[in-house]
């Protein structure tokens, strides 16, 4: 017996959707960026292939950002087709996490990196997430990244309970980005991150002691992948402002 999607083929000549999971370190900031994101693009059409599926962490599972949890998340993803309706053989899944947990200690952050193949795709930044917020200003590389780079790296606290790089993305964008849904709007300058993204480590496997951040190189890939064709997926490029690397 055909099964649901080769039936579906039949009846209407068209391919259904593959569907890619998003999960977020945090249960907020990741989240609100990551929804906003896919529903712009979907207004886009893009990509025409594959449903972007940001995943809402609730319950439970709202505080439980170390990388291994998110793991055990696309674990239970992956397991249980009747809730995610997750396909094996046309789906993924891409968890996004923060590489600051690793500082100094290389071989557990190679370690885990490597219980995700098979399992799900990874973006990583380092140290976190609001590094990759500030790359969606035009000037963020000049005026607030690479002058910091050091405190960035560092990240340690600064006026009481605030990582650095957390406080300087706040203070720059004019929004708490813990705590304010305006910073699903950052999604509307999606092009920008991608472009400035390219001055810094977009390798995973050597994330740590480096700004890093592989958010937007990830996306764009699951974006060319799951594009009609070459010629609409280098039609989004050029509505997004994202230009040939070699350019």
């Amino acid at each position: 017996m055909a099964n649901t999607a080769q039936t579906i083929l039949t009846l209407t000549g068209r391919k259904p959707k593959s569907k890619c999971f998003f999960i977020g370190e945090g249960p907020n900031t990741e989240y609100w960026y990551l929804e906003s994101l896919a529903v712009r693009l979907a207004k886009m059409n893009a990509p025409e292939l594959i449903e972007l599926r940001p995943v809402e962490r609730t319950g439970n599972e709202r505080n439980q950002s170390a990388p291994k949890k998110l793991l055990e998340q696309a674990r239970l993803i992956r397991g249980n087709a009747d809730m995610f309706g997750f396909d094996p053989e046309t789906d993924r899944i891409v968890v996004f996490f923060d590489a600051d947990v690793y500082k100094g200690d290389s071989e557990r952050y190679a370690s885990d990196l490597g219980m995700f193949s098979g399992v799900a795709e990874v973006a990583v930044t380092n140290p976190s997430f609001e590094l990759y917020l500030l790359l969606h200003l035009d000037d963020a590389l000049e005026e607030y990244v690479l002058p910091n780079e050091k405190e960035i790296l560092g990240n340690g606290y600064v006026g009481g309970k605030r990582r650095y790089v957390e406080k300087l993305a706040s203070d720059v964008l004019g929004f708490n980005v813990k705590h304010n849904e305006k910073v699903g709007e950052l999604a509307r300058r999606f092009g920008v991150a991608v472009m400035n993204e390219r001055a810094l480590n977009q390798d995973p496997s050597q994330s740590i002691g480096r700004l890093t951040s592989n958010v937007g190189a990830r996306i764009m890939e699951i974006m060319h992948t799951g594009a009609s064709s070459e010629e609409s997926y280098l039609g989004l490029r050029r509505r997004l402002g994202v230009e040939d690397e070699l350019a």
